[in-house]
């Protein structure tokens, strides 16, 4: 029996399967290259699309940031509008407000004025008598005041009796010197011009007497002075409320420290009570005889130890604070009494001439005398009207008379006859020549009214308002 022939389906071949492995080759091979490409080309494709994504979302993002910034700028511009009417509204409410107010002080000054004019028109219509008498009153209590100062000042003036004196023989100390209880002080600011012994006790006798003149004349003092003999101290107050100094370096000495002994111990201040000597340690140098055993007027600082240089300028900014301080005291009571500071004396000399002044009643009323000569007018004389010289009080007419040159004089005190020395003042630390020895020259003091005494004074409160209000005005 034949064998039919079988050939290929695809390829047609005879002697073959009905699909040949050439065949089934060749299309996989057909099919797997087109797959291939396609796979390609689905990967672009797939890639193209993922950066256009990418991109559209960024365009995305973008569109709603703006549509937010849009929204919110809007939100603002219209905050702003709110705002802008507000202020505007405001503005017209305070102009508003400001008007009205012009109007009211304007209502207020004229109602002023008339209230003015109406209390000058009373005061002068009903009360001549009155204020002539209360200002008599005043003029006596001043008068008296005036009398007992000088007889507290005279008596302060034989305790601490001042003269200047010429010294002629000594090598080392001759010339001109002011003296405090036969006792020499510095001239300038040397405070080697004089001996250790006298330079502390004089200096000692200027800061008590210093202290008791301000005292009794309510004068300023722009330092403090701790009084302790022939070894007192000087220095600036911490502040207004603090008294002491603002650190023991600040605390200055007015003598020369002795010899034979040497501390730098902070526990040796002036103020400790269980040390003695009043407290005050005492210095010693190496060469202590350029200090004050020579007797020279002049300090050698390229010859002694840096401990005695230190010494003798802290000694030099005392004797500076003290003369300060009297030429303030001294300025002060001048522009008190409308004198003028003598500009030819040193400071010293100018104090004890202003003490010598204060001392003598009879010298303070002719200066008042001769000051009220020149400003007083025939007219204001006239106006004190008869009733005022018929008060039956404890005040004498002469009295009257005396007080009311004192009282007008006060009252021009601070506007008509300050001195114009106004030259610049020495500093603390600066060392003068000798040329010139006063300090006075920068003080030109304004004098203040005179107040009650503060409220925790009760029993002064009581005695200056009987003064003032009823034993003035007693008939």
């Amino acid at each position: 029996m034949n064998k039919k022939s079988s050939c290929c389906a695809i390829c047609e071949n005879s002697n073959r399967a009905s699909i040949c492995p050439i065949c089934v080759n060749y299309r996989l091979n057909e099919y797997s290259t087109l797959l291939k490409s396609l796979n390609s080309r689905r990967d672009s494709l797939y890639s193209k699309l993922s950066v256009v994504l990418v991109a559209k979302g960024k365009a995305d993002d973008q569109f709603n940031w703006r549509v937010q910034q849009n929204e919110k700028l809007a939100i603002l511009r219209e905050k702003l509008h709110r705002n802008k009417e507000q202020l505007a509204q405001g503005k017209a409410k305070v102009e508003k407000l400001s008007q009205d107010l012009k109007k009211k002080n304007g209502m207020l000054e004229s109602a002023r004025n008339v209230l003015e004019k109406n209390r000058v028109e009373q005061l002068e219509k009903f009360y001549p008598n009155f204020i002539c008498t209360q200002s008599l009153g005043h003029m006596a209590i001043t008068s008296e005041l005036l009398h007992k100062q000088s007889v507290v000042i005279k008596q302060i003036c034989k305790l601490f009796p001042q003269r200047r004196v010429n010294v002629d023989g000594d090598r080392n100390f001759s010339g001109q010197y002011d003296q405090i209880c036969n006792a020499r002080l510095p001239r300038g600011l040397d405070p080697h011009s004089v001996s250790s012994e006298e330079l502390a006790a004089a200096l000692g006798y200027m800061v008590q007497l210093l202290n008791l003149v301000a005292h009794n004349l309510a004068a300023p003092t722009i330092h403090n002075a701790g009084f302790a003999g022939s070894c007192s101290r000087i220095w600036q107050r911490d502040s207004y409320w603090n008294a002491c100094p603002s650190s023991r370096s600040n605390e200055y000495p007015l003598f020369i420290p002795r010899q034979n002994y040497c501390s730098t111990s902070a526990e040796n201040s002036w103020t400790d009570k269980s040390s003695s000597n009043f407290g005050v340690a005492s210095m010693e140098s190496e060469r202590r005889l350029h200090l004050d055993s020579t007797r020279s007027n002049s300090f050698n600082y390229s010859s002694v130890s840096p401990h005695s240089v230190e010494t003798h300028k802290d000694l030099q900014k005392g004797v500076s604070l003290l003369k300060k301080s009297v030429a303030c005291v001294t300025a002060y009571c001048y522009n008190l009494l409308c004198l003028d500071v003598p500009s030819d004396m040193s400071t010293f000399e100018a104090f004890a001439k202003l003490l010598s002044t204060l001392s003598s009643s009879k010298e303070v009323r002719s200066v008042f005398n001769l000051k009220m000569a020149c400003s007083r007018s025939c007219k204001q004389v006239q106006k004190l009207n008869k009733s005022v010289w018929d008060v039956n009080s404890a005040i004498s007419s002469s009295a009257l008379l005396e007080s009311a040159h004192a009282l007008q004089l006060m009252k021009n005190t601070c506007y008509n006859n300050l001195p114009n020395s106004t030259a610049s003042f020495i500093f603390a630390t600066e060392i003068s020549d000798g040329k010139n020895e006063s300090f006075i020259d920068g003080w030109d003091l304004v004098e203040h009214p005179t107040f009650p005494p503060p409220p925790s004074q009760v029993e002064d409160i009581e005695h200056w308002t009987r003064a003032m209000f009823i034993d003035a005005t007693k008939k």
